[in-house]
């Protein structure tokens, strides 16, 4: 059964039993149903969301997510949540989760095997942005700033390079976080190679402008080479669930959800970031493909061709549209 396929089945079940959820959740639950590695009960994702809203204190959905997104891909949930909790802890001590609560930004790097000293250069490396911009406060962007910060060289560096890199993006698209999130993106890659992956984020923001999607998708869509080669089977995805009644009131959704369904599904981007990952491509069981964590990346309800607002499953009071 292919993707598209599998991810209508288990929305339709996920629906079934969750049905006091809104729809854009049940679609984030079978979204990681679909792509994750296990096959958790229902229950038990009930079971770790109660555990999470009692120690974390979050809310009700925002635990569910979490529980989610731990669940499939881990089939020890509670050893998960240890180390998530202790990498949160690390960064809260340097201040590095306001405003938001950044356990999903945890979750990503507990997977990653973060070293202390990893820790510390992510810390060093935000508050070198963080003085640039004032919009660096969401999950999402510390994610990708650890990410740089796995690089070798100094601090000042790197920074200076995604800094570099941003101010060629922001005269394009404008001054927002998802411009510094595919700035941020790019800055991993080969400099040789980033004239030509910036002409393919054009090329992709031009060609799906009328889905709105998120400037960082048009940025990983720009990973696999020319957009137009890719057309056809996101159309085809998105045409898929159109119809579906989970969508009917989240037509926002759509597109994004057979772009990250497409994205999880396809082996370039596992191989472009496997270099982060303590896995090796011999063994893809425990490949983590990075783009599918923090939650804030794909919540769109307020996502706009420009930018997006973060007030993902982490909570929060702003940052989306902030500038320099």
């Amino acid at each position: 059964m292919e993707i598209g396929q599998r991810f209508l089945a288990q929305l339709e079940e996920t629906g079934q039993y969750f049905v006091n959820y809104q729809d854009g959740i049940l679609i984030e639950l079978a979204f990681d149903a679909t792509v994750g590695k296990q096959s958790p009960a229902f229950s038990d994702l009930e079971h770790t969301a109660a555990y999470l809203e009692e120690h974390l204190r979050s809310h009700q959905t925002q635990a569910l997510l979490l529980a989610s997104k731990i669940h499939a891909y881990d089939a020890s949930p509670v050893e998960r949540i240890t180390q998530m909790i202790s990498i949160h802890s690390f960064f809260s001590t340097h201040r590095l989760v306001h405003p938001l609560n950044a356990y999903s930004t945890a979750l990503l790097i507990s997977r990653l095997e973060a070293t202390d000293p990893q820790l510390q250069r992510t810390v060093e490396l935000y508050r070198l942005a963080k003085k640039s911009h004032r919009f660096i406060v969401s999950p999402l962007l510390v994610s990708f700033l650890f990410l740089n910060a796995l690089r070798r060289g100094e601090i000042a560096t790197i920074h200076a390079r995604i800094e570099a890199t941003y101010d060629i993006l922001k005269k394009r698209f404008g001054r927002s976080q998802q411009t510094y999130v595919t700035a941020l993106l790019l800055a991993l890659l080969p400099e040789d190679d980033q004239a030509t992956y910036i002409a393919q984020v054009v090329q992709s923001r031009n060609l799906y402008r009328k889905h709105g999607i998120p400037l960082s998708f048009h940025g990983l869509l720009a990973l696999l080479g020319d957009p137009r080669m890719h057309q056809t089977a996101l159309e085809g995805l998105a045409d898929q669930f159109r119809n579906t009644p989970h969508f009917k009131y989240r037509k926002d959704l759509v597109f994004l959800t057979a772009v990250r369904l497409y994205l999880a599904d396809h082996p370039t981007l596992h191989q472009l970031f496997a270099p982060f990952s303590p896995s090796t491509l011999d063994d893809t069981s425990n490949l983590l493909p990075v783009y599918l964590f923090p939650v804030d990346l794909t919540d769109t309800s307020h996502a706009t061709d420009g930018g997006m607002t973060d007030g993902g499953f982490d909570g929060g009071d702003g940052g989306g549209g902030g500038g320099d």
